[in-house]
Formats: structure tokens, C-alpha cells, sequence
């Protein structure tokens, strides 16, 4: 008769141990990729708008969606949005109605079955009502009720638009709109549609979207005091707007502005024998060549001395002193800063060198100085 060894309590404990383990390790495991399917935050559902632009990758969405507090980690999403198949289908534009209390599941199916909420339309500083018309009119995904006539038309004519805000709001627009109460009679917009990145409902019109720039300016110009501050400077708020038009343009380094700022007032508000009141900007005059005609490019260098071209436009600053007849562009809140509460200077002149950085003068000769070191 064989006799079997009989087996370890020593050796059963470690299996014993072993089988303990590895049912933790895989249970910690599932738990864990569980976990980051949860909601980011269950107790959440506010929501959180998520802009998706034309050729965005599904890592930089992923990336958005952490960093906005949606989802826990990025690359599950990035993995499970691939299996989903959401790299191929998802569409650009702004979607409003994901909140942290969602899984990443139900937020694929909210990204894959939706429609887009709103267009994001950037509108950057310096840009005339014609480009920033553009900018509506070539959006993605569309705004199927935008007309750009009809936007250039209200930008244009007040009166126009208060005829649109009468029909759709039974209200004058200067009520609806306080910051037109701005704008003397007979002129324009431009100047006060602020520049900045708008989330535009799809089915907004024009109207819709200059309300929304209107409004926007009009919460600008509160919250940083411009009118007041423009009015201890000598200053309506339209004048103020006017110059920093100017300015807008003139700025090559955000550290020249005020130093810049400073030129053009000086040369309105303190003029001398040498510059007779009289901006000599060429963007001015750039302004008025592009209004003459319609260019495929705005903003081109002139090709002449400033003077030259245009030569009978009010616009032509380097002929015609004191301020453009309105404002030449959008300004952004730096440059109005800049000019309606200005830096104390005795500059009057300033070239830009090779880099667009700019150096000041007090006079001419001293620009003459300039001109022969930096080449103007």
C-alpha cells in the first residue's frame, strides 16, 4: 500500500492567500474602471457649456470635458468615445446641456444624438462691421436665419434697427439697448458691437446678434466706469470710442498702448503748433480706401504716403484734423483703458520698428531722429 504525503496547512494557506488576493486586486481593478464611467460630481447638475470647433480631436475634447469638471479621466473617454464610434460623427458648435451628474456614457449620447445648442463666432479686436458680418455669415455649423444684409443694414442704420427691435420686442431699441443713447443721430454702429467670443444661439438673425453685442458693450462700458472716466478726460463716451478705434489699430505691443493711447490724445485734447490738431494715422486712411471700394483683404499697408491716398475723405486724418467722422473698428477694452483714462505724456509722435515694437517722441525733429534709426 502507497502512502500519499499528506498536504501543507502551510501550502493551502498560501493558495488560500493567493486566490484572496488576486479576487482583490481584480475587484479594486473593477471598481476602479467602473469608477471613472461615474458622473464626475453626482450632487451636480449644473450645466456646463462644451465648445467643440471645426477639426477638434477627441483627446482635446476629452480635455475639455476634465478640465471643465464633466468627466474623471480623459483617456477612458477618449477609448469609449472610439468603441461609440463619436470621432466620426460629432459635429461643431456648443453644446449646453451636459452637467458633472452625467456618466460618460450618457454624455456620448448626448454628444452623438444632439444637435449643437449654439455656435461659437470669435469676433477679435480691430475688425470693421464687414468682417465681423463675415464672421456671423461663415460660421460652422450655419446660422440658417443670419443675413449678412440685413446685419450691415441695422449696423448701419439705427433706425433700421429700431424698427426691428419694434417689431420683435414692442420696445425703441435705444431702450432695449441703452449704450445706442451713445451714438449720435445719423451715425452707425460701428465702434460699439464689442469684440469678443460669442456662444450664438443657431437660430439667432441679425438683429439677434448685434443685440448680443450691444448688450455686451453696454456691460462692458458699465462695469469699468469708460463713460465717466472719458467725460473727466473731455470726452463723450462716442469720442472716446472713436479714438481707441484708432488706437486699436496704432497698437502693435500690448505694452505700447498706453504710451500710444497717450500720442492721440494729446494730439486732440492738447495740440500743438506742430501737429495742428491732426491724427496722421493710416489707419484712417486705410479705412477710408476700404470704404471706397470692397477689398479681399482689409487693412492693407498703404501704398502711398498717408496723405495721398483718399486724399478727400474725412477719414483721412493726415488732411482733415480732429477726430474720423466715426469710429474706423471695434476696440477692444484695453485700448478704450488706454484712452479714456490716458497716461500722462509729452509724446505727439511714435514709429513702429521691424518687430512692431514702438518708440515715442516729444517733437518732430526727435522723430526725425526715429525715423533715421528705425527706418520709417
Amino acid at each position: 500500500m502507497i502512502k500519499r504525503p499528506k498536504k501543507s496547512r502551510a501550502g493551502l494557506i498560501s493558495v488560500l492567500v493567493v486566490a484572496v488576493v488576486i479576487f482583490v486586486v481584480s475587484l479594486v481593478a473593477w471598481n476602479t474602471f467602473t469608477s471613472v464611467f461615474q458622473p464626475a460630481d453626482s450632487k451636480n447638475n449644473k450645466t456646463v457649456a462644451l465648445e467643440i470647433r471645426p477639426g477638434e480631436s477627441t483627446a482635446e475634447i476629452a480635455n475639455d470635458l476634465q478640465n471643465k469638471g464633466l468627466i474623471r479621466n480623459a483617456l477612458v473617454f477618449r477609448i469609449w468615445a472610439r468603441v461609440r464610434g463619436l470621432d466620426n460623427q460629432l459635429q461643431a458648435g456648443v453644446y449646453k446641456k451636459l452637467t458633472p451628474d452625467m456618466t460618460v456614457d450618457s454624455i456620448i449620447n448626448q454628444l452623438l444624438r444632439a444637435q449643437p445648442d449654439a455656435v461659437a463666432v470669435v469676433v477679435p479686436e480691430g475688425w470693421r462691421l464687414e468682417q465681423v458680418a463675415n464672421a456671423y455669415a461663415q460660421s460652422q455649423p450655419t446660422l440658417s436665419n443670419f443675413k449678412k444684409d440685413d446685419f450691415l443694414k441695422y449696423a448701419r442704420d439705427i433706425n433700421a434697427f429700431d424698427a426691428y427691435v419694434q417689431g420683435k420686442y414692442k420696445m425703441s431699441a435705444r431702450d432695449k439697448y441703452p449704450i445706442l443713447k451713445s451714438i449720435p443721430n445719423g451715425k452707425g454702429m460701428e465702434g460699439f458691437l464689442f469684440p469678443a467670443s460669442y456662444q450664438v444661439d443657431l437660430k439667432s438673425d441679425a438683429g439677434d446678434a448685434i443685440g448680443l453685442m450691444l448688450t455686451t458693450m453696454n456691460d462692458v462700458v458699465k462695469q469699468n466706469n469708460l463713460e465717466a472716466l472719458a467725460q473727466q478726460h473731455k470726452m463723450s463716451l462716442y469720442d472716446m470710442v472713436n479714438l481707441a478705434a484708432v488706437v486699436e489699430r496704432e497698437t502693435g505691443h500690448a505694452s505700447d498702448r498706453a504710451d500710444v493711447g497717450s500720442v492721440y490724445w494729446n494730439r486732440i485734447y492738447r495740440p500743438n503748433d506742430e501737429t495742428n490738431g491732426k491724427l496722421q494715422a493710416d489707419p484712417t486712411v486705410q479705412y477710408a480706401r476700404d470704404s471706397d471700394q470692397t477689398p479681399t483683404k482689409y487693412w492693407l499697408p498703404l501704398n502711398t504716403v498717408g496723405g495721398d491716398t483718399a486724399s478727400n475723405s474725412p477719414y483721412n486724418t493726415y488732411n482733415t484734423a480732429g477726430l474720423p467722422p466715426t469710429p474706423i473698428c471695434s476696440p477692444g477694452l484695453a485700448s478704450m483703458k488706454a484712452v479714456a483714462n490716458p497716461k500722462q505724456t509729452d509724446y505727439y509722435y511714435f514709429i513702429a520698428d521691424k518687430d512692431g515694437k514702438s518708440h515715442f517722441a516729444k517733437t518732430y525733429a526727435e522723430f526725425q531722429q526715429l525715423e533715421s534709426q528705425y527706418g520709417g
